[in-house]
């Protein structure tokens, strides 16, 4: 009796573990394939780290001063892409994959990573500037050390909280705030409870986020011909073949006026109301393709408020 009692437990253990792993293994391949791979580049990363013993995270961090004196830029890429601890990595990739695989389905996986670089480096610069502005009014930020994933963080929760489009969000179930002072309630919220943590980080982050909602980052971002000619290129077709590729993405083709604020008006305009589509005025139809972002919402067939995710 005893014994069959332990195989029995065995058995039942080994089917709740392959369960577990089964649905692991779902959810991952769920994901699109932008999204995986930023995942697994960071996890990758922290776990070659741990490997090897490397924890000399002042040669790779976000640090003012020697960007700028010591031309160090490849900080600005370097320090996004290395974390702390397990609880550090875990916290950006749980806020992150959720709302990047949302954003990589409405966008495509090309235009997504191309925006996830531009965030990354743009949050970085913003970083800097930052740490200039704050030094000069006495504080010691150009010599700050800062790592971790939470500056696109940051920046994708501003577009999220833009294509929510809902009146108020809530600051992990602790209190609510209008959506257009989330972002902004999140970072000092985490900076009260986690006094260690960058806030300037977090702040370029939303400043990049920002741009990018208002339209500033239009300029940069890759026109729906290119995409088409990189997805069509004959050495891209094992990418571009692959099942969590999400190819094309929303058209370029909307018109200012709608959307949610995702952030307070600080840039002048309506506070990130540029993402919206459907039939065009006249002066819509005038705006250069530069003017325009690359995801919108949209009027379904039937229906003038569907927004399409």
């Amino acid at each position: 009796g005893a014994r069959e009692g332990r195989a029995r437990s065995r058995v039942a253990g080994e089917m709740h573990g392959g369960s577990l792993q089964t649905r692991g293994g779902d959810w991952f391949g769920s994901l699109p394939l932008g999204t995986k791979s930023v995942l697994l580049l960071n996890v990758c990363l922290y776990v070659s780290c741990v490997l090897f013993g490397y924890d000399a995270f002042h040669e790779v961090c976000m640090a003012p001063h020697w960007v700028l004196h010591q031309l160090q830029v490849y900080r600005i890429l370097t320090a996004p892409l290395f974390h702390g601890g397990i609880i550090h990595l875990a916290f950006n990739m749980t806020a992150f994959v959720p709302m990047a695989s949302s954003l990589e389905r409405l966008l495509g996986s090309v235009q997504f990573c191309h925006i996830v670089f531009l965030f990354v480096a743009l949050s970085s610069c913003f970083h800097v500037a930052l740490a200039v502005v704050a030094g000069a009014l006495g504080f010691n930020a150009m010599h700050e050390c800062a790592i971790g994933f939470s500056g696109v963080v940051f920046g994708v929760i501003v577009v999220d909280t833009h294509l929510q489009m809902v009146p108020r969000r809530s600051v992990f179930g602790f209190f609510s705030v209008p959506s257009q002072y989330y972002p902004v309630s999140l970072a000092l919220f985490l900076q009260v409870i986690i006094p260690s943590v960058s806030f300037l980080g977090h702040l370029a982050g939303l400043l990049a986020g920002s741009a990018y909602v208002n339209g500033y980052l239009n300029p940069l971002l890759l026109r729906q011909t290119t995409i088409e000619t990189l997805e069509g290129n004959p050495r891209a077709s094992a990418i571009s073949t692959h099942p969590s590729f999400v190819a094309g993405g929303a058209s370029a083709d909307a018109s200012p006026g709608a959307g949610g604020a995702a952030f307070p008006a600080i840039f002048g305009g309506g506070g990130g109301a540029v993402l919206t589509g459907g039939a065009q005025s006249g002066d819509a139809q005038a705006t250069r393709w530069w003017q325009m972002p690359t995801f919108a919402r949209r009027n379904a067939p039937d229906s003038q408020e569907a927004f399409a995710n």
